[in-house]
């Protein structure tokens, strides 16, 4: 795996995408951006704007004549990929989104181009679908757990609280924590679980530079592309989900840590690692034969769901991967997204 993505990065292959309906059919759908009050602060930039972008649901697609009943849930994921490739459609998350769905019954442009992907989604959910934001999930891995915290931030230090409501609680699995440190391949390699990860220090690095490209890092994006360093008041609970051979170990415990380090936050933050694993098992469980510890992970999160309501029966969820699919267009700096 790990010289598949050396070979991917050194060419600089971009995956195909597209808006079309394809293998998915009516599973696939197309969400415009929200309303323009719904995007401020860091998430608007003269250069970067909102587009249509493509989810697929999973296992059926959701209308707005359905309702959630009690006890069922919407998991809104965020798919990873360094920022620069994968993609929300069966081939790439089907594995992942079936685990989730049994166990609890790329993104090109720079900042903030993700981010406004991320409300528009959110809102698609909570506004054209009138899905109770008490029946959402956030979740994402790698690159798209960094998103997922890059949400919750901005809900938290939203103006106006209502317009993008607290979800039900947050999945990161295996977090993407400090993407400005990607760009210094050195850091990367001299982990110690270095030789056992198999993502190549050049892809975090080119995900990096795409994701940055000239963006001036005040603070208030710091604490959107460094999340390790600004921890903050988290609006719901939250899961992080660990490998015991992933090369971000050590970053997952301070990310804990520093959550933890705030008292509002002591209740709601868990940790859990799987030992003996690389980065993102959840996500490559299926074609690195670690399929049982991607099970365990998924299970994990469900049992983190449960315990949050102890009262409710087991519950079945549905699950919408957002595939940002915008193509490549000189003009427009967020192409590709």
């Amino acid at each position: 795996m790990k010289v598949g993505l050396q070979k991917f990065v050194t060419f600089r292959i971009k995956p195909s995408l597209s808006l079309k309906t394809g293998r998915e059919k009516e599973r696939f759908v197309l969400v415009d951006p929200a309303l323009p009050e719904a995007y401020s602060g860091v998430a608007e930039d003269n250069n970067i704007w909102p587009e249509t972008i493509g989810g697929t649901w999973y296992p059926n697609r959701f209308t707005s004549d359905t309702t959630v009943p009690e006890g069922q849930h919407i998991i809104l994921h965020f798919h990873g990929g360094s920022y620069v490739m994968g993609d929300g459609r069966t081939k790439s998350t089907g594995f992942l989104a079936r685990n989730l769905l049994d166990s609890t019954s790329a993104l090109y442009g720079r900042f903030p181009a993700q981010l406004q992907d991320a409300i528009s989604s959110y809102s698609y959910l909570v506004y054209t679908l009138h899905i109770p934001a008490s029946q959402i999930i956030l979740s994402g891995d790698s690159a798209g757990a960094h998103l997922v915290l890059g949400l919750l931030r901005y809900i938290v230090q939203m103006d106006n609280p209502f317009i993008l409501p607290a979800p039900l609680c947050n999945w990161l699995f295996s977090p993407w924590c400090d993407v400005p440190a990607a760009i210094d391949t050195s850091d990367w390699r001299r982990d110690p679980n270095y030789a056992t990860e198999y993502i190549p220090a050049t892809l975090p690095a080119w995900g990096a530079k795409n994701y940055l490209r000239d963006l001036d890092i005040t603070g208030p994006i710091e604490e959107q592309v460094v999340p390790l360093r600004h921890p903050f008041i988290l609006p719901s609970p939250l899961l992080i989900v660990t490998g015991g051979r992933e090369i971000l170990l050590q970053q997952h415990l301070q990310l804990a840590q520093g959550f933890l380090k705030i008292p509002e936050n002591m209740d709601c933050v868990e940790l859990y690692k799987e030992d003996g694993v690389p980065h993102d098992v959840l996500a490559i469980g299926g074609i690195a034969n670690f399929r049982h510890q991607a099970l365990r992970c998924a299970r994990n999160a469900g049992d983190f769901l449960r315990n949050l309501r102890p009262e409710r029966p087991a519950f079945k969820a549905e699950f919408f991967t957002v595939s940002n699919d915008n193509f490549e267009d000189p003009n427009n700096e967020k192409a590709g997204t």
